[in-house]
């Protein structure tokens, strides 16, 4: 029975990870194909988000939760008990405001990231972040340290210094070990230089295309 509900759960998560990066491919396609600006995309991605949550809280109130459910009326969610906690406990609009702000400035980095480099650079640098994650659960006890998470996190930051060709494949073309050739050539470098390149490439661009049409 246990080893059915890991293979549940294994499914869930491989469905989760798919339906991301359609996501992530879809929003480059459509901010790069109809130059949307990133603040403009993730308003739009807010107002439907809470469009479409707004309507499926409400049966959520009605359906049982069984063992998911962790509020008095046994249901998935439960907003009068929500409210009454936040009414009872006001300290809690802090977090709820610091999590709504966060994850604003959040998704706007990150489809920033995704106009300016790709949609792959930014889950790349998204994969790191879990590293900040796990250093602070570890300094305020949360979990318990697993020897096995620091390999994993040393090959997540060599696999993006490689893809980002920082440090280690400039590192060996200076040494010769590699040839400039060797260079993969869809590699994005994380740098300033990179993005203002492509930012002026995409500015004369749009100036042509204007020229084109006053013409």
């Amino acid at each position: 029975m246990q080893r059915k509900g890991n293979r549940k759960s294994d499914l869930l998560i491989i469905a989760a990870q798919v339906i991301t990066a359609s996501q992530m491919v879809l929003e480059e396609k459509f901010v790069l194909g109809h130059d949307v600006p990133p603040l403009l995309a993730v308003g739009w991605e807010g107002v439907f988000g809470f469009t479409i949550m707004t309507i499926l809280i409400i049966p959520f109130n009605f359906i049982d939760g069984g063992v998911f459910a962790q509020n008095p009326s046994g249901t998935l969610e439960d907003i009068p008990d929500a409210f009454y906690q936040i009414g009872t406990t006001p300290l809690l609009l802090v977090p709820i405001l610091g999590n709504i702000f966060s994850i604003a400035f959040f998704n706007f980095a990150g489809v920033s990231v995704t106009k300016e480099l790709s949609a792959t650079t930014r889950m790349v640098l998204d994969s790191v972040r879990t590293l900040v994650v796990w250093i602070f659960s570890l300094i305020i006890t949360w979990q318990e340290f697993q020897y096995l998470q620091p390999v994993g996190f040393v090959v997540l930051i060599l696999g993006m210094m490689l893809y980002n060709d920082i440090i280690i494949l400039p590192f060996c073309r200076s040494r010769g070990w590699i040839s400039q050739t060797e260079t993969p050539d869809d590699t994005e470098p994380v740098i300033a230089a990179s993005s203002s390149s492509a930012s002026s490439a995409r500015i004369s661009e749009l100036q042509e295309n204007f020229k084109w049409k006053i013409l």
